[in-house]
C-alpha cells in the first residue's frame, strides 16, 4: 500500500530503533487497587510523539511521565494502573507506530482488542479507544487508517480520533480542518458509515505560543462525553448478545448433564417403582436451577452495566434488555406448565417398556426441550 499522507511537507516517518519486544508489561501503583474500584480500561494509540501521554494526563488527571512515555514505551503493549477517586485506570499504551513496525504493532493491537472486547465481563472491555494524530505535523499515514483504525471499527470498537497539539498557531485551524476532512473521506471510502466517527481536537498542555499568546487546555469535556456515549452504546449493543451466549451455554450444559443422567441413572421395573419418575424429577430440578443461574448472571451483568452507565452520566438500561426465551416450571413432579414444552416421559406407559427404550425416549425429550428453548431464544416459536 502506498504511503500517501495529508501534509504540506511529505517526509519519510522516523524509524524507531527499539530493543527486543516485551509483551503486555504491567505496572501497578503500589497499594492502590481496592475491591470495588470502578475499572476503566483505556487504550491509546498513535505514532511516537503525538502527545498520547499528555492527553491521558489531561483527560483523567493522571501523572504519567511525559517524553519518555509509560515505563517503558518500548516494544510491546504496556499496562499501567493508577487509582484516582475510586476509579482504577488501566492505561494500555503501545510502542509507537513506525513504518517498519506496522505488522507487529497491528497484530498485537487487534489481538488484544479482540480478546478483551468479546469478554462477558465489562471490566475487561476497553472503555475508550483513542487514536492520536498531531495537528502540529498534520501528518496522516494511510496505513494508520486502513490497517489499524478501520480493522478496529470492523471489530465493533468505538474509536475516537484525537487531533492533539491543536493550540492556536500558524495556519493551525486550516490544518485541523484539512485533517478532519481527509480522515472522514478516507474512513467513509474504506468502511461506509465510518466517516461519522468523532474527530476531536485537544490541547493537553497549557503554556504560551512563540508569539507570547496564552495557550489554555481544551477539548476534555467533549472527548470524555464522546467516550461515555460510545461506552453506553457498546453496553446496550453487547449486553443482549452476552446474555444470549450465556443462556445458550447453560442450556447446552444442562442438556449434556441430563443426557448423561438419562443414560446412567438408576431405573427399576418393579410395579409402582418410582425410580424413573425420580430420574425425571432430577432432570427437571436441574433445569430449574439452570434458570436460576441464568437469572443471577443476568442480574450481575445488569448491575455492572448500571454502574458504568451511571459513572458516565447515561440513562439506565431499559428493563426489557434481556432477550426472552420460553421457560418451564416443574409441576406435580414431572409436568411443565405455562404452555411450554415438557421433558417429562409418560412413565405409566414407560413401565411396560424396556429400560433402554425409556432411556432413549428420555434423552430424545431432553434434546427436544433444549432445541425448543434455544429456538425461542433466537426468536423462533419452537
Amino acid at each position: 500500500m502506498g504511503k500517501q499522507t495529508w501534509a504540506r511537507n511529505r517526509r519519510r516517518p522516523r524509524v524507531l530503533q527499539t530493543p527486543d519486544r516485551e509483551r503486555e508489561s504491567r505496572t501497578v501503583t503500589p497499594g492502590a487497587l481496592r475491591r470495588g474500584d470502578l475499572v476503566r480500561n483505556i487504550l491509546v494509540l498513535g505514532k511516537t510523539g503525538t502527545g498520547k501521554t499528555s492527553l491521558l494526563n489531561y483527560l483523567y488527571g493522571l501523572d504519567l511521565p511525559v517524553g519518555a512515555g509509560l515505563p517503558k514505551t518500548g516494544k510491546g503493549i504496556h499496562e499501567s494502573v493508577f487509582v484516582r477517586a475510586g476509579t482504577a485506570y488501566h492505561i494500555f499504551d503501545s510502542w509507537g507506530l513506525e513504518a517498519d513496525s506496522l505488522p507487529e504493532w497491528r497484530q498485537d493491537v487487534l489481538a488484544l482488542v479482540g480478546k478483551r472486547n468479546t469478554s462477558p465481563r465489562m471490566d475487561e472491555w476497553f472503555h475508550a479507544v483513542y487514536y492520536c494524530f498531531s495537528a502540529s505535523t498534520a501528518r496522516i499515514e494511510d496505513v494508520e487508517v486502513d490497517d489499524i483504525i478501520v480493522p478496529l471499527l470492523r471489530m465493533g470498537s468505538k474509536v475516537l480520533i484525537i487531533l492533539t497539539n491543536a493550540e492556536p498557531g500558524f495556519r493551525k485551524e486550516e490544518k485541523i480542518r484539512g485533517m478532519t476532512e481527509y480522515l472522514r473521506q478516507r474512513l467513509e471510502q474504506a468502511l461506509p458509515g465510518a466517516g461519522d466517527i468523532p474527530v476531536l481536537p485537544a490541547v493537553s498542555v497549557a503554556g504560551e505560543t512563540l508569539g507570547g499568546d496564552t495557550v489554555t487546555r481544551s477539548g476534555r469535556s467533549e472527548i470524555l462525553a464522546a467516550a461515555a456515549y460510545s461506552l453506553a452504546d457498546d453496553i446496550r449493543r453487547r449486553l443482549p448478545a452476552i446474555y444470549k451466549a450465556n443462556v445458550r451455554r447453560k442450556i447446552e450444559a444442562w442438556a449434556e448433564r441430563s443426557r448423561i443422567l438419562a443414560e446412567m441413572g438408576r431405573l427399576s421395573f418393579w410395579w409402582n417403582n418410582n425410580s424413573a419418575k425420580e430420574l425425571v424429577d432430577l432432570i427437571n430440578y436441574d433445569l430449574l436451577n439452570t434458570f436460576g443461574a441464568i437469572d443471577a448472571d443476568g442480574n450481575r451483568l445488569e448491575a455492572e452495566a448500571e454502574k458504568y452507565l451511571a459513572a458516565g452520566g447515561n440513562e439506565k438500561l431499559d428493563k426489557r434488555w434481556r432477550p426472552p426465551f420460553r421457560r418451564v416450571t416443574c409441576v406435580g413432579g414431572y409436568h411443565y406448565s405455562r404452555g411450554t414444552v415438557s421433558t417429562a416421559v409418560d412413565l405409566v406407559a414407560g413401565l411396560f417398556r424396556s429400560g433402554r427404550s425409556i432411556r432413549e425416549n428420555l434423552k430424545e425429550r431432553v434434546d427436544r426441550t433444549a432445541r425448543l428453548l434455544l429456538t425461542s431464544l433466537d426468536g423462533g416459536n419452537g
